[in-house]
């Protein structure tokens, strides 16, 4: 096991750790003013520190200001009443429940990070972007205790309980064939989405595609395709479809999902991987997040293999 494996591991236990106890307090908060005002100012001072950070490094020419200013933007905003019935309007978020509140502030500053910076980079990096078979274990680990931490487990949920929340269930032939046939609309949505970057951004389809083969390069086996599309699939369906889509709504975790694929760059891929959000979405909305995964992970799987030289 390399330097990087037990790095990666350590980096579980620890973002686990820190992400429970955020959660005990942002649970407790509701039945305790004292809790409440110290969800406040968790987030409140961190962010506005990052929005007078920014307009420093904007008045001394950085760069990378917008990026201080649009993590500050999304700790803040959520901490408004005003701003959190307007997302309340078009979402199934709760306004005044402060578990939404703090989970809302994690969110946009995620996404505003995410956004800002694929607009200032100038191409996908590719130095060291290979994953190991660790590495994607311990990702999609922390995805799904991150998923089962949001919804309260250990604190206001059961195992059983939480599962339900993220809308896991025992599949049937049915969801089976269902999830299965979705896969062919993913892909003809991927491929139009690859077609329309090559026509239209041609040297930036190049680097996206560079970049894609060597995140899976240590997988293109097709064991290794397998697990990678179970590993990523898990993690990312119960983040986004089973945690967050309930709470925040299919638009805000599509968005989000498509985000977070940074090495896509805004260009017609991260289009068509904002529409696989939003057809997962849906699935996760009628069938459940087991379909949603399931479709998800045959996808990656193929999307792998054939990605093979």
């Amino acid at each position: 096991m390399s330097g990087d494996d037990i790095g990666a591991i350590v980096e579980l236990v620890v973002a686990v750790a820190v992400s429970y106890g955020l959660a005990y307090w942002v649970f407790r908060a509701t039945r305790d003013r004292s809790a409440l005002v110290g969800l406040y100012l968790l987030f409140g001072i961190p962010g506005v520190l990052l929005l007078v950070m920014g307009a420093a490094f904007a008045v001394n020419g950085h760069e990378r200001w917008w990026v201080a200013i649009a993590v500050g933007i999304g700790l803040c905003l959520p901490l408004i009443p005003a701003f959190r019935r307007f997302y309340a309007s078009w979402t199934p978020m709760d306004d005044r429940s402060p578990v939404d509140m703090a989970g809302l502030c994690v969110v946009l500053a995620v996404a505003g990070f995410f956004f800002v910076y694929s607009l200032l980079s100038i191409e996908p990096d590719n130095a060291n972007n290979d994953i190991s078979l660790v590495a994607l274990v311990v990702q999609s680990a922390i995805e799904i205790a991150f998923a089962y931490i949001l919804v309260g487990w250990m604190i206001t949920r059961n195992f059983r309980q939480a599962t339900a929340r993220l809308g896991l269930v025992r599949p049937n032939l049915k969801l089976i064939g269902i999830a299965l046939g979705m896969v062919m609309v993913a892909l003809i949505v991927s491929a139009i989405a690859a077609l329309a970057t090559n026509a239209f951004q041609g040297d930036l389809s190049n680097e996206v595609t560079q970049a894609n083969q060597e995140i899976t390069s240590g997988f293109q086996t097709i064991p290794g395709a397998i697990l990678f599309g179970l590993g990523s699939g898990a993690g990312e369906e119960f983040l986004f479809r089973g945690a967050i889509q309930p709470k925040f709504g299919l638009l805000t975790s599509s968005i989000l999902f498509a985000l977070l694929h940074t090495q896509d760059q805004i260009s017609f891929v991260l289009v068509g991987i904002f529409a696989l959000g939003v057809m997962l979405g849906l699935e996760r909305k009628y069938l459940g997040t087991t379909a949603s995964f399931m479709t998800h992970a045959a996808f990656n799987t193929l999307v792998v293999l054939a990605s093979r030289g």
